[in-house]
C-alpha cells in the first residue's frame, strides 16, 4: 500500500479499512507508542537524577555543617 493510500484514509470515514491498511495503522500507532514510553521514560529518569544529585548535595552540606559546629 502506497503512503499516499495511507495517508488519504480517515477514521471519520464511513468505510471500513481493509486487513492491509488496518495493520498499517496499528503499527503505526505502535510506533507512536514506543517512542512516547521512550520520552516519558527519559523525563522520569532525568527527574530521578536531579532529585538524587540535589539530596546528596543537599546531604553532604548537611555534613559539613555538622562537622563545621555551624548547626
Amino acid at each position: 500500500m502506497s503512503e499516499a493510500e495511507m495517508n488519504s484514509y480517515r477514521l471519520t470515514s464511513m468505510e471500513e479499512p481493509g486487513d492491509e491498511r488496518m495493520a498499517q495503522i496499528m503499527r503505526e500507532v505502535a510506533e507512536d507508542a514506543r517512542e512516547s514510553t521512550r520520552r516519558a521514560g527519559e523525563r522520569v529518569a532525568a527527574g530521578i537524577e536531579a532529585a538524587s544529585k540535589a539530596a546528596q548535595q543537599r546531604w553532604g552540606e548537611t555534613i559539613n555543617e555538622l562537622r563545621n559546629g555551624s548547626k
